[in-house]
């Protein structure tokens, strides 16, 4: 014999939902389902038009290696290409060089008001970036070495973007070539 199970008299026996059951449910609770989706939408419509335009302005410098081959002219200055891209980009992001930057071309002019020079300054730096874009097999054991970079430089308005990508460029050469000519300058005297 089995013992009895203890039974409520109040409480139903529940049957197994079909689909039918599920449609209904959903119908009557319709309303609880689609306010988050539609909030969700608008919210997002009007963030997206809220939302300043960044422009992304880029240039790309191509770094071609000597053309007369080392044995007819041996170079008097010997530097890994990755190593003096890394150290101009050290000298370009400089915070006299950012400041005059800003300043040139107003740039940042809500935070400029509002916060210190500094953190313009660092919002500056964030917003340029400085990457290799290729590799090249160079003779004698040096291995990829650098064929090209891409500096970049973010915005909201597109026309200074460029002008400040522009202006990163041209200090970006002037800085290497003013480098090159130094360190040609001080090996030759050496000799």
């Amino acid at each position: 014999m089995q013992p009895a199970l203890f039974q409520d008299p109040l409480s139903v026996p529940r049957r197994q939902l079909e689909v039918e059951d599920y449609i209904e449910i959903l119908r009557r609770h319709r309303h609880w389902i689609l306010a988050p989706f539609l909030l969700c939408l608008v919210v997002g419509v009007v963030t997206a038009f809220l939302w300043t335009d960044t422009y992304v302005s880029s240039a790309t410098i191509r770094v071609t290696p000597q053309q007369i081959p080392e044995r007819f002219i041996p170079t008097n200055v010997d530097v890994d290409m990755s190593d003096r891209i890394n150290s101009i980009y050290q000298s370009i992001p400089s915070r006299t060089t950012l400041t005059n930057i800003i300043n040139l071309y107003q740039l940042y002019p809500r935070d400029r008001k509002n916060k210190p020079t500094d953190d313009v300054v660092e919002q500056m730096r964030k917003d340029v970036k400085v990457t290799t874009v290729g590799a090249l097999q160079r003779r004698a054991g040096r291995n990829n070495e650098v064929q090209a970079f891409q500096i970049s430089y973010s915005y909201e308005n597109r026309l200074m973007a460029q002008k400040v990508v522009e202006e990163l460029v041209r200090r970006f050469i002037n800085e290497n070539e003013s480098t090159r000519t130094a360190q040609s300058t001080s090996t030759t005297g050496f000799l």
